[in-house]
């Protein structure tokens, strides 16, 4: 589902820094500049769009909605070669992160044989993920899935107090039960309810769980604590991982025959098999640039707009129907989870 995980991203970016809500000041004395028309020629030259917020707030838009609509549609006209599907994304970000390391344009550490242990649960976990969700699209609504998430992050919030003692306000623990009320009254009422693509789904939330704490407590052991590794060669080492186990996957479930499926699909499939490989690195990128141009909160509300629009969007395009009091849980859980990340943030 996602080329490159986001636990994988630079500095935590679900835990942002205080500097992130304030303006980055340069640790180096400048000339001052000779006239007016150089220093605004100077500002135009820096402030561009690889800078905009506004643009890589769009591009997380783009991404997150390819990623969510996009694997739905290919799996519903592609729906044998999950696997196969998987590989091609994985395979699309480690030909990205690898030819940027070749480069040097990302910083990654020496890869040894100690990291390519610890993190091979995770290529696990990781594979786990992304295909169950796959498989779990062509029987449940987007709704569903996104239901499913905001779940995870209950579970992963009760998992973090009863073992980690993280400690959590009145108010985080009172979005966590909007949370749940909404989950209870969706699930309740699903009119689309298939018992395979919710079976698929707990098989999604139960790697989810595992992969967070896992990615909790070695990727912050490696890049913050050690510091032996970065947050990109982590990334590099779960996603090549992934590639045999994913192989093996495919060729268990006979998968040989993707190609011959492939050709004759129409051109919109086709096209939207290659925007989710794209995607998957697009969204890698956006995350972590994202944080560092807008505050955290800025985000955690860009990515729960973007979760309605790609309902939106799935309703429309494969003609799901909500009923009304579904519709009430799902805004009930969406606005419980934003609220206890919004609490998340006010509580740093």
């Amino acid at each position: 589902m996602v080329a490159i995980s986001k636990g994988a991203m630079p500095q935590n970016p679900s835990q942002p820094t205080d500097e992130e809500n304030q303006e980055v000041v340069p640790l180096v004395d400048k000339p001052a500049p000779l006239n007016v028309d150089q220093s605004a020629d100077a500002t135009k030259r820096d402030v561009g769009v690889a800078e905009s917020p506004a643009f890589w707030l769009f591009m997380l838009f783009l991404a997150s909605v390819t990623m969510t609509v996009g694997n739905k549609y290919v799996m519903k006209a592609w729906g044998d070669f999950a696997n196969t599907l998987t590989l091609l994304q994985n395979g699309t970000a480690v030909l990205y992160l690898a030819i940027n390391r070749h480069f040097g344009v990302l910083e990654m550490k020496p890869l040894t044989g100690q990291q390519w242990r610890v993190f091979a649960a995770t290529a696990i976990f990781l594979t786990m993920q992304i295909v169950t969700s796959l498989k779990a699209l062509p029987y449940v609504a987007i709704a569903t899935v996104v239901v499913f998430r905001n779940t995870c992050t209950v579970i992963i919030a009760i998992i973090d107090y009863c073992f980690f003692g993280n400690k959590f306000s009145k108010l985080q623990v009172l979005s966590l039960v909007t949370t749940t009320i909404g989950m209870l009254i969706y699930a309740g009422k699903d009119i689309n309810f298939d018992l395979v693509g919710y079976l698929w789904l707990v098989g999604n939330s139960f790697a989810t769980i595992m992969n967070t704490f896992w990615n909790k407590v070695f990727i912050t052991k490696y890049t913050k604590e050690l510091k032996i590794q970065t947050s990109y060669g982590v990334s590099l080492i779960q996603q090549i991982e992934t590639l045999p186990i994913v192989f093996v996957l495919a060729a268990f479930n006979n998968e040989g025959g993707a190609y011959i499926a492939f050709v004759p699909m129409d051109i919109y499939a086709k096209l939207t098999v290659l925007a989710t490989c794209a995607g998957g690195v697009l969204i890698g990128i956006a995350y972590p640039k994202c944080f560092s141009l807008l505050s955290g909160t800025s985000v955690v509300v860009a990515s729960t707009a973007n979760k309605a629009v790609s309902i939106i969007i799935g309703m429309y395009l494969f003609g799901t129907k909500l009923s009304s009091v579904q519709v009430l849980g799902l805004g009930i859980c969406v606005g419980g989870s934003l609220w206890y990340a919004l609490e998340g943030k006010r509580k740093k």
